[in-house]
């Protein structure tokens, strides 16, 4: 197997070559080239052709999202993300996710972080998933996004239906692809855990109400889960839904992700199941499969992405593994099938 082509790309010598250390220390990894900026990052990209690149946001002459954006016109690549996580950094961080770029990892301490090594084996293994996911990648363009009117609801009663998504790498892209070609109406209430530090979520919550008709809220303990609105769980915490269709906010240690998928999916299979819709798209690993599965025994129609989209086919790849998914397709077929279910059920 020949070795994966690395571009890392950060203004800083230290950190240039602290990640260039880091990836070299895997046998698979070969750091080919590094970059001081997007400018000299788009340049490398072209002449060198890299499998992944590690991007940095705030550098001089071309900052991260410019050179995102050149990179994913010219030439789509899967590109990570390695940046500070600050909340003034969220908004920026998570319109290059919307762009394309494959996913994340924070440096640990800001800009400069002397102790990057706490996140090695992170930027390793995101390097590697991205290098798998490149085809798909490949295939990609860059959306531009025009925001759209939001949902008001005349009454602002509780939901008598929901529509429960969970999501991890390939969000919040995907996420947003599928919701704004969805329907809202008084009585539906959409749930979403998205696999996501806590810095991240709030500005999620924005992007999806300004780019789909559903006005969202970042959830908060004991919100009542009202007909007309979409809740995202904030990251950090998981969400479930009480009997009395209110948001219940806690800690688990005993679950991998925080927030974690199956929660909310157990809890709304609880609480709404059979006027429900579990849907469970790109990500890695298996959450959510053991909750979409508890949904559909309880009578709920369920969807899990498929292979032809789904950016890491492990979440979804699990719930078909399992027997989960009533239906499985593509991303950019999921909405007609959400609404196609949210009649049967009305009636």
């Amino acid at each position: 197997m020949s070795k994966i082509k690395v571009l890392v790309v950060d203004d800083s010598a230290f950190m240039r070559k602290a990640i260039r250390e880091i990836l070299e220390s895997d046998p698979d990894i070969e750091v080919i080239d590094v970059a001081r900026n997007g400018l000299e990052a788009v340049d490398k990209v072209k002449s060198l052709n890299p499998d992944v690149i590690t991007l940095d946001i705030n550098m001089p002459i071309m900052d991260g999202k410019e050179a995102l954006e050149r990179i994913m016109e010219e030439n789509p690549l899967p590109v990570v993300v390695v940046s500070s996580l600050t909340k003034e950094d969220a908004p920026i961080t998570m319109e290059l996710l919307d762009m394309g770029a494959f996913d994340y990892v924070p440096k640990p301490s800001g800009t400069i972080s002397l102790d990057i090594h706490k996140v090695a084996d992170e930027i390793v293994a995101k390097v590697k998933e991205a290098y798998r996911a490149r085809f798909r990648i490949a295939k990609r363009r860059l959306v531009r996004r025009g925001s759209v009117s939001s949902f008001s609801p005349a009454k602002r009663g509780v939901a008598k239906y929901v529509v429960a998504l969970g999501i991890s790498t390939g969000g919040p892209a995907t996420l947003i692809d599928v919701l704004k070609d969805c329907e809202i109406d008084e009585e539906t209430s959409y749930l979403v855990v998205q696999h996501m530090p806590p810095q991240f979520t709030p500005s999620l919550a924005q992007r999806l109400s300004e780019y789909t008709p559903i006005k969202f809220f970042h959830a908060s303990e004991g919100q009542s889960i009202l007909g007309g609105y979409g809740y995202l769980a904030p990251g950090g915490w998981h969400m479930k839904i009480t009997p009395t269709k209110r948001v219940k906010l806690f800690k688990d240690d005993s679950y991998i992700y925080y927030p974690s998928v199956d929660v909310l999916f157990d809890s709304v299979a609880e609480v709404f199941c059979p006027n429900a819709v579990g849907v469970l798209l790109t990500g890695i690993g298996r959450d959510g499969a053991q909750g979409l599965l508890k949904m559909k025994q309880r009578g709920c129609p369920t969807i899990a992405e498929s292979e032809e989209t789904a950016v890491v086919y492990g979440m979804p790849a699990a719930a078909k593994e399992l027997g989960a998914a009533l239906e499985i397709l593509p991303s950019y077929k999921i909405a007609d099938s959400i609404k196609k279910f949210l009649r049967r059920i009305k009636k």
